[in-house]
């Protein structure tokens, strides 16, 4: 981790109100509390972002990017890999990066209300990587003839929003729940 001199005040200022977010929410957030904690003036806090909701929307920018580059990196790792170990990693990724922090995981499905149009487009390209998987899969004749690949995606996506409480809670780890959600969505799917 860098020390608060090695990194950037825009930085500095996203990282305090994500930590402030982690202790109090983010409904009692002030700009002064955020100055305060970044170690910044408000003038200086003022030219980066207008307002606290700014600060946890570039934040999750940041973090959209930062995830999406994990997640090519799985998409590599494992072209011409069995899908279904892909699509098991990339799961598994999505569910470990809300245990890595649970404030992630509070500004990521809930603060912000509507979310950001990062966080909306990741979800968009997520959908498709998943689609795109599960489409070989059908290519290779491993889902029935009747499934809708959209529609399995789209559960994918579902399941893991479900799956992450009961991770954040710690009543399953990302791997247990990885393997009930695949469990639960593949067992009608899979060709026997």
């Amino acid at each position: 981790m860098k020390t608060d001199d090695e990194l950037s005040a825009r930085q500095r200022i996203m990282l305090a109100a994500i930590e402030l977010a982690g202790q109090q929410g983010t409904g009692r957030m002030t700009m002064s509390a955020v100055a305060a904690r970044a170690k910044v003036s408000r003038p200086t806090l003022y030219s980066y972002f207008p307002d606290v909701p700014r600060i946890l929307e570039a934040w999750v920018e940041q973090e959209v990017v930062r995830v999406e580059a994990r997640l090519q990196d799985v998409l590599d790792r494992g072209a011409g890999s069995d899908p279904m170990t892909v699509l098991g990693d990339y799961i598994d990724l999505q569910l470990n990066y809300f245990v890595e922090s649970p404030t992630r995981a509070l500004l990521t499905t809930a603060a912000l209300g509507s979310p950001p149009q990062a966080v909306t487009g990741h979800i968009e390209r997520f959908r498709a990587d998943v689609h795109g998987l599960l489409s070989v899969l059908g290519r290779q004749g491993r889902l029935r003839a009747d499934v809708d690949v959209e529609m399995l995606a789209g559960l994918v996506i579902a399941g893991i929003t479900s799956m992450t409480s009961h991770v954040l809670e710690e009543q399953l780890s990302p791997t247990e729940a990885r393997r009930r959600l695949l469990d639960i969505i593949f067992r009608g799917s899979l060709r026997s």
